[in-house]
């Protein structure tokens, strides 16, 4: 893994994070006072009993919490405490190394004694930090402070062997840290698996830009990502940087560094350093915007699909045109910003937000009437005079037991609101500790479209399969499991599809899309449903500002009807685009659902062979004539749908390049192609060189000692996919030069 930055050494920082390791996880004494037993049991409970189980609500910071928490609990607990918060901003060099030391200084003082005069491990070298953890890291400070507690407990139970076993076997550290509880997805967890390992594991403080990573060197979906341990994650991040070392034999290779920081960082994005913050669920980040005007958003709404045989650049294709969708935080106007911020969040972290910008206590209309309340009954599709009985159950809800103005049964954490005598409510004083996400939203709505580091995405990408229903794609009833308790609850809730047109809907200056990956593989009339008839361009929905349709079509889906709440009635806006790419070797075009191509523009992508790519030659084989060889007879055998496209070869820069294009895809894509019929692959790939393929005789008397019975051959052909090491640039040229000669 990388030790040294574009810019600096980390050496000084992992020769402190070892020395902390040995001298006080794995034994128990002192960073900063050699000599004394700090790292302890005793002084680990004294602090799950002062600090963990004794929190303290007030509003004042975090180290005016901690310092009258720990009041009393002696000078070697308070000193312990100073090495646990040099541990814990170790890592993050959003920190300022002055500020690190400050903190560090005024924990120990509290003991009485002035911090000793020690090595290295208070240098600037050492406290620089190796990458931003972002704000959430330093707002919820006691969050990762208490799971360091429960970190320590556990480890300090085992016997001292067991210990430095767990911190020196990767295997059984992640075994072991999985089976800490944790409350959420600490971020210290991925940095002490760093410090711990850093010749195994990236520099980064949470998963977000290790699925960012994987997703764009193409090694899993995001889909598939999310559902990845740490252990996978890391196991796929190695072999990637481990391929990247072959193809830059001699470099210092970081993520966040040139050349690998370009497949998957955005072009504008300078800063270098790892930028994890709490992860959280949406979109990669896309190449650079191109802006997209207001004036766009008039144009007539586009119904495309992409069709043709694998690897002739569909993806490619939608990934452009998705930067056409995306607005760099430089450009994105306040309107969008806005928007696109609120669909990120529910209504309880809105409200609250509402309410802390008010600053002061308010009835339910005067929350109503707040922009970002009106913003997100808008993004919603809600009629304004609907949410007044959303907002008030939000507020009654959230409210803790112990409140005498409020008189509910049910009662759901976070606890953040009250209302008081005179009718009006209140955030409680420790709101923001109790709820990070609307914590997390008020910051960032406070910071504005100036502070956003986030590209804007007015896009939603979905991929169809053959399970993928209407209520996945439009709306229905599916389990949700609930962030306050863990428990499952049935829900109604919005798809993509209905999430992007109310996002467009709110936003109608902008244009928005919706790409479709391999819309062929669903049922689409059963995945549509009534909205086939609605995505026609002459039959898109124009509501006025009260929600009134003025133009186009829409209908109302299915559970609004009866509901509490009005709802606008549901139409698919006129700046929404639709794009969606079909696999032909899937399914021909042919097949899809006629109501479907009659709203739909298609666009075949055939495979190039006249591409600056193609039209080379590699060890002395044309590419283009490979190709086009192999997809002609592909076209004799079968059809011009399961023909190969040009992305299989383009990359290809020698013959042991060529021999993997052929051995773990090509090859593969043929038997599938003839449901494993060896005899057809081998006619495909018949050449004049060494067989890619080859064919043997094998006798029934060979096999079997009694007498072949009638209808039994005598002997048989068997095909075996030859080694790659006997595939000879003569065997690919072959493959077309000698039926050309």
């Amino acid at each position: 893994m990388a030790r040294q930055t574009a810019d600096r050494d980390l050496a000084p920082l992992l020769d402190a994070a070892r020395r902390w390791i040995d001298a006080c996880l794995v034994e128990d004494g002192s960073l900063f006072a050699p000599g004394r037993l700090l790292w302890t049991t005793a002084n680990a409970e004294i602090l799950q009993r002062d600090f963990v189980d004794r929190p303290d609500s007030g509003s004042d910071g975090f180290m005016a919490k901690l310092e009258r928490q720990l009041a009393d609990a002696g000078g070697a607990a308070q000193q312990f405490a100073a090495e646990l918060l040099w541990a814990l901003l170790l890592f993050p060099s959003n920190t300022g190394a002055k500020t690190k030391r400050e903190h560090v200084e005024r924990a120990w003082s509290w003991s009485g004694e002035p911090l000793p005069a020690v090595g290295p491990c208070l240098d600037d070298q050492v406290l620089r930090g190796v990458g931003s953890a972002g704000t959430a890291y330093g707002n919820l400070r006691w969050k990762e402070l208490a799971y360091l507690i429960a970190l320590l407990r556990a480890l300090k139970a085992k016997a001292q062997e067991q210990r430095r076993a767990v911190l020196t076997n990767y295997d059984q550290f992640v075994g072991w840290i999985d089976s800490v509880p944790r409350d959420g997805d600490r971020q210290f967890r991925h940095m002490l698996r760093w410090f711990a390992f850093p010749d195994r594991v990236e520099r980064m403080s949470s998963n977000k830009d290790r699925r960012r990573i994987l997703e764009a060197y193409g090694v899993a979906r995001r889909r598939e990502l999310r559902d990845w341990s740490d252990r996978q994650l890391d196991d796929a991040i190695l072999t990637l940087r481990r391929a990247q070392e072959a193809a830059h034999p001699g470099q210092n290779l970081d993520f966040y560094d040139p050349p690998l920081s370009d497949r998957w960082q955005p072009e504008d994005d300078d800063d270098t350093a790892p930028t994890d913050a709490a992860p959280s669920v949406r979109e990669p980040a896309p190449p650079p915007a191109r802006n997209v005007t207001p004036a766009d958003a008039g144009a007539p709404p586009v119904n495309l699909i992409l069709y043709g045989p694998p690897g002739t650049g569909k993806t490619h294709w939608l990934r452009q045109r998705m930067t056409e969708y995306t607005d760099a935080p430089s450009q994105v106007d306040p309107d969008t910003w806005l928007h696109e911020t609120l669909s990120g969040f529910g209504w309880r972290a809105v409200i609250a937000a509402a309410l802390a910008d008010l600053n002061r206590p308010a009835r339910v209309p005067e929350i109503r009437a707040h922009r970002w309340i009106q913003a997100k009954a808008k993004q919603r599709g809600r009629a304004l005079a609907s949410v007044q009985a959303s907002l008030w159950g939000y507020l009654q809800e959230h409210t803790p037991q112990t409140s005498s103005t409020v008189n509910i049964a049910v009662r759901r954490s976070p606890f953040i609101f009250d209302k008081r005598e005179a009718g009006d409510w209140h955030l409680l004083p420790n709101w923001q500790e109790q709820d990070d996400e609307a914590a997390s939203l008020w910051q960032t709505l406070k910071g504005g479209p100036s502070a956003a580091s986030e590209a804007i995405l007015r896009y939603k990408l979905v991929t169809f399969h053959p399970s993928f229903t209407y209520e996945d794609f439009v709306r229905g009833i599916r389990p949700v499991r609930t962030a306050d308790d863990g428990r499952t609850e049935f829900r109604l809730v919005d798809g993509k599809f209905k999430q992007i047109c109310d996002e467009a809907h709110a936003n109608p200056a902008r244009r928005y899309a919706l790409f479709i990956d391999e819309i062929n593989r669903a049922n689409i009339a059963k995945v549509f449903g009534e909205l086939i008839t609605l995505i026609e361009t002459d039959k898109r929905a124009v509501f006025d500002a009260n929600g009134r349709l003025v133009g186009g079509l829409a209908v109302h889906l299915p559970g609004d009807e009866e509901a509490d709440t009005v709802e606008r009635p549901f139409g698919v806006p006129k700046n929404l685009d639709i794009y969606g790419t079909m696999n032909t070797a899937d399914r021909s075009i042919a097949l899809l659902d006629v109501a479907l191509r009659r709203r739909f523009r298609f666009e075949e992508r055939e495979p190039r062979y006249d591409l600056p790519e193609m039209d080379r030659e590699v060890d002395g084989v044309h590419l283009g004539r490979l190709l086009r060889r192999i997809n002609d007879r592909l076209e004799y055998l079968l059809d011009r749908d399961h023909r190969i496209g040009h992305a299989y070869l383009m990359h290809a820069h020698g013959l042991d390049d060529l021999r993997d294009v052929f051995e773990r895809q090509i090859v593969p894509l043929l038997q599938e192609y003839f449901f494993d019929d060896f005899s057809r692959v081998a006619l495909t790939l018949s050449t004049q060189g060494a067989p890619f393929v080859a064919q043997h005789a094998v006798d029934f008397t060979s096999l079997f000692s009694g007498t072949r019975n009638d209808g039994v051959p005598g002997q048989r052909p068997r095909f075996v996919v030859t080694p790659r090491e006997e595939w000879t640039a003569e065997s690919f040229r072959g493959l077309y030069a000698g039926i050309e000669a």
